[in-house]
């Protein structure tokens, strides 16, 4: 059944289902609907979370071994699958349709970030939508965006005025994961109060010298000095894990794109943003950058506090891994 974000919470309370399939371009948004699917199956005795991130050459495995490993003594998991700018292939779109075929008592979530208009008409997506809850997220522009922003402020206590949300989308480039932060920052610079175009800009102004995007550029272009010093003061400015690991898994997929494919057709961005991703694709073997995608689903397990492996050093590691 598809439905909207804002019917969400009222099917989890009225049919449990335990079938998802959540679609669209911001992470940010992806995961906080996920957040509250986590929340829901936990209530629900949903003990454990097995994660994967789909690549080309995934082993489909899992799901096979999923059925074959339950008895009655067995906790019910949650089977979470990440798909970023891809679907699962022929391969896959079959495991999902056979897995889905039978009875099972684990849940099965999948999250796609940036999948094509196309590839949502799929046989695997109808299959899912038809077995649970399908959520096709529109991308934010205009008033819904600036109502998403003021819904966010209005929860933690701040009101901001139209010149200033112009400010901040310009300054975070449109991203909803660090214009989210930059809100969090606000509330605790000004709580409760206004938040004019002036305050913007003295929050702004007051910003660390490096920001996420730096790193990104510093990322693809193997400056690993550099690298190093932004990862610190990120972390030093308390920015979270999440946003970090998610500049990391853009430039890794995109990067991934490029070197099977032998093309940036396809991969957005400015024209030196591109560049810099082709030139990067050249000096990097594959192998390299499939050890990075699978390093990128631990670490984002740690980061939700499923392993005791420290983030921020994973990511550290993953880096220098990637520029060699």
């Amino acid at each position: 059944m598809k439905i909207s974000e804002s019917q969400l919470e009222a099917k989890l309370l009225k049919d449990k289902p335990n079938v998802f399939i959540i679609l669209g371009e911001e992470p940010l948004r992806i995961q906080e609907l996920a957040n509250k699917i986590y929340h829901s199956l936990a209530e629900r005795d949903f003990i454990t979370k097995d994660s994967y991130l789909v690549t080309q050459k995934m082993d489909w495995a899992f799901l096979s071994d999923s059925e074959e490993n339950m008895d009655l003594f067995s906790n019910k998991k949650i089977i979470e699958i990440k798909m970023i700018d891809q679907g699962p292939g022929n391969k896959g779109s079959k495991a999902i349709k056979d897995y889905l075929s039978k009875s099972n008592e684990d849940a099965l979530l999948v999250l796609v970030e940036g999948l094509d208009k196309r590839s949502k008409s799929s046989a695997w997506v109808k299959t899912i939508e038809n077995k649970g809850i399908m959520i096709d997220l529109q991308p934010l522009t205009g008033k819904s965006l600036y109502s998403w922003l003021g819904d966010k402020a209005s929860k933690l206590g701040i009101n901001i005025n139209q010149d200033a949300y112009d400010l901040m989308l310009e300054k975070t480039e449109g991203n909803l994961m660090a214009a989210s932060q930059e809100l969090k920052k606000l509330s605790l610079l000004f709580p409760k109060e206004e938040i004019s175009l002036e305050k913007m800009e003295q929050s702004i102004s007051n910003s660390s010298k490096y920001s996420i995007f730096d790193f990104s550029k510093a990322f693809v272009n193997k400056d690993k000095s550099k690298c190093l010093k932004i990862l610190e003061h990120l972390r030093v400015e308390g920015t979270p894990e999440t946003l970090v690991l998610w500049s990391v898994a853009r430039e890794v997929t995109n990067l991934y794109k490029i070197k099977s494919s032998g093309t940036s057709k396809g991969v957005w961005g400015p024209s030196f943003y591109i560049s810099s991703l082709e030139e990067s694709s050249k000096n990097t073997d594959k192998k390299v950058i499939e050890s990075c995608i699978k390093k990128i689903a631990l670490i984002d397990s740690s980061i939700k506090g499923q392993s005791k492996n420290n983030p921020w050093i994973e990511i550290k590691d993953l880096t220098l891994e990637f520029i060699g």
